[in-house]
């Protein structure tokens, strides 16, 4: 197990009079259960506002300052900043390859209110109360210290701003047809996840964190994400098929011993097989918080 130190703002009453005072605290590494291979950032790039940020839009002005929280290949970030053309949109990222993809990726619109950086969600580089609108899009997922990172998110968020937060539930993945496949992939990628130190089923916690993190007036909400027709089921039929067998996600259900290549191979062909079906559809819940920025 791998530890390290951040350093981050006290939370402590005697210690916010006024100042910022800093702590350390000692954590345990994040590591991604997805990976960043072709198959997880190809899945990603196809996201966007409209598709995984429905429930922040009608709080945007086109002034407003974002930050966006994990922004992976840079698509959510870029239709952002088409949504605050008079403001200013921060993408951030703490792989430098997927930061370094995601300018790439800009750079091929017409989009110019838009940067990218390479930082991490537990020691921002920003002062208090930097932004009208922080966004984390299934970020929460996948860290060991959620509420850590959300008091610092709280942190840069003005006073009155928005902190919005996305996360889907593993729990809630369900297919028809039926097939035990489809039950040992999701409790196989939750064994995963859980090793990691992250929790897949991260939806029906976003309340839970929000509260542990200060934030006294918040809005939950969830939506359905749904997978049915030709093109969305082959798609993420396809595209689970592949993450089973080629990505970080697969390499460590082995390395763990939670699988064999030989089950993973299995898993992928169930998948590959209800892609082609034309009866096949999968939903799924992803829960979203509002929580208002206390300053």
């Amino acid at each position: 197990m791998t530890f390290g130190y951040r350093v981050g703002r006290s939370l402590s009453p005697e210690s916010c009079q006024g100042e910022t005072t800093h702590y350390v605290q000692f954590v345990r590494k994040d590591v991604y259960t997805h990976g960043h291979q072709p198959a997880v950032v190809e899945q990603h790039a196809r996201r966007t506002p409209e598709s995984s940020a429905a429930f922040l839009l009608p709080h945007l002005e086109g002034w407003m300052r974002i930050l966006d929280v994990g922004c992976g290949p840079g698509s959510i970030t870029v239709g952002l900043a088409r949504q605050v053309p008079d403001g200013e949109v921060v993408g951030i990222d703490v792989t430098p390859e997927i930061v370094a993809h995601a300018r790439k990726q800009c750079a091929e619109t017409d989009v110019t209110n838009v940067t990218f950086q390479e930082e991490s969600v537990y020691d921002l580089p920003y002062d208090d109360g930097s932004f009208d609108i922080v966004y984390a899009h299934q970020v929460l997922q996948h860290l060991t210290n959620p509420v850590t990172a959300l008091h610092e998110i709280h942190r840069v968020a003005k006073l009155g701003g928005l902190v919005a937060v996305r996360d889907s539930d593993y729990y809630t993945m369900s297919r028809t047809p039926e097939s035990p496949l489809m039950d040992r992939w999701r409790e196989l990628y939750c064994q995963v996840a859980r090793h990691n130190g992250a929790e897949p089923d991260a939806g029906r916690h976003l309340y839970r964190w929000l509260r542990s993190a200060g934030f006294s007036k918040i809005t939950m909400s969830a939506t359905c994400q749904v997978m049915v027709g030709e093109e969305s089921r082959r798609n993420w039929g396809e595209s689970w098929a592949e993450r089973c067998l080629t990505t970080d996600f697969a390499s460590q259900a082995v390395e763990y011993g939670y699988a064999t290549q030989n089950e993973l191979e299995e898993i992928a062909n169930g998948w590959r097989a209800w892609a082609e079906d034309p009866d096949g559809y999968l939903h799924y819940v992803c829960d979203e918080g509002l929580g208002i920025g206390t300053g």
